[in-house]
């Protein structure tokens, strides 16, 4: 589970967020560099990074003398900690999330990065149909064919020996295969 976590972190410190916050630059590296799969664990990873953080410093945000930030920014407050990678998230302070809300050293948001993997416009490529794949339909349409002028050169007996009955099932279910 280490090594899991490890490679998470590692990925979050290649996506380079605190050279300039810039979450389209990042959304165009993941979608080149990982696939949907991967990205979907990665958003994961941070979304349980962010409730982490949430969890731990809950009471100190709504406390006395809390941390300024409303709601929204308190999601993107979070989200920059875990963007700024392992070391910074694992080494986060009260004092130092005041001292983040009261200069605004935060960006909005790292979470944004990931918003396309929920969108209509992230669709992973259709997978290639091979020849085979292609021309399915017309081979099963020509073993149909070629069934039934067997059936109208034989018909006497495959009647008498009790086939036809089989032949017709075997069409039925070629047909389903279309």
């Amino acid at each position: 589970m280490k090594d899991l976590e490890d490679k998470y972190w590692k990925q979050i410190e290649q996506l380079e967020w605190p050279k300039d916050a810039d979450y389209k630059r990042i959304e165009e590296y993941i979608k080149n560099n990982y696939s949907l799969n991967s990205a979907l664990q990665l958003a994961d990873f941070v979304d349980n990074k962010v409730i982490e953080l949430g969890k731990r410093f809950n009471n100190d945000w709504l406390g006395d003398p809390g941390i300024d930030v409303s709601d929204d920014s308190w999601g993107d407050l979070r989200n920059e900690v875990v963007g700024r990678g392992k070391e910074f998230y694992e080494s986060i302070t009260v004092a130092k999330l005041r001292e983040m809300a009261n200069t605004n050293d935060y960006n909005e948001s790292f979470s944004y990065c990931f918003t396309f993997l929920w969108t209509d416009a992230f669709k992973p490529a259709e997978p290639v149909k091979t020849q085979f794949e292609i021309n399915k339909p017309k081979r099963i349409e020509e073993f149909v064919e070629k069934i039934d002028m067997l059936y109208d050169e034989y018909h006497a007996e495959l009647c008498q020996s009790g086939v036809f009955h089989y032949l017709g099932k075997l069409i039925e279910e070629a047909r389903k295969l279309k």
